[in-house]
């Protein structure tokens, strides 16, 4: 389970956590550690038809980072386990684990921090979610707070 601990009006700060939690135990990494990693960028367009920019990291480099039991998981398992990603106002969406990486998908999920280059505002961050290849945006979920991983 990942608990994004949010920060008032500190959505572009290096401290803020996100705490990774997997049967093989807890981890956590700083925003700081996932701007380490490749950025990447997702345009989608809303449902008024408005494009937008995402930028951040794939959400799978990110669940990797600092927790060996995720990195583990072999190919088999990958396409039966998901993410259950949960909103600061409840809202909850569901993720296939092989939607996240790039072996399985052209254009994996992304943990975005920047919209249109700009940090997200206040009601769409610190983070959000972005799947890139949905044609309703349901689950680009946003003020994410909870990524729960689920390996049956």
């Amino acid at each position: 389970m990942l608990h994004l601990v949010p920060l008032v009006g500190a959505s572009q700060n290096d401290t803020l956590t996100v705490r990774v939690h997997h049967s093989g135990g807890d981890a956590r990494v700083t925003f700081g550690e996932m701007r380490t990693l490749t950025q990447r960028t997702a345009t989608i367009a809303s449902h008024d038809g408005v494009e937008a920019a995402y930028e951040g990291a794939w959400l799978m480099d990110i669940l990797k980072m600092n927790s060996a039991s995720i990195a583990a998981i072999e190919k088999r398992t990958m396409v039966r386990s998901y993410v259950r990603v949960e909103a600061a106002d409840g809202y909850n969406a569901i993720i296939a684990l092989a939607e996240t990486d790039t072996s399985f998908r052209q254009r994996p999920v992304i943990l975005a921090w920047k919209k249109n280059g700009q940090p997200l505002d206040n009601h769409d961050g610190p983070f959000q979610l972005i799947v890139p290849d949905d044609m309703r945006h349901a689950r680009d979920v946003r003020q994410v707070t909870v990524l729960e991983v689920i390996t049956p």
